[in-house]
């Protein structure tokens, strides 16, 4: 998958500039991407995720 389409996935879950966390492990797993790539792309489009399983992100 290339990154603009890795993006545009993203983007199909964000709501008020956030992402959840499990929709970040749930699109690396079916689109095959890094999660490192996942947290890239959500930095580039200023994406902040939310929801963090770990507790690392609030």
């Amino acid at each position: 998958m290339d990154k603009e389409q890795l993006v545009q996935e993203i983007r199909e879950h964000v709501r008020d500039g956030k992402i959840a966390c499990r929709q970040c492990f749930q699109i690396a797993q079916e689109r095959d991407a890094s999660l490192k790539a996942i947290g890239e792309a959500c930095n580039e489009e200023s994406i902040r995720i939310a929801a963090c399983q770990l507790g690392c992100f609030k």
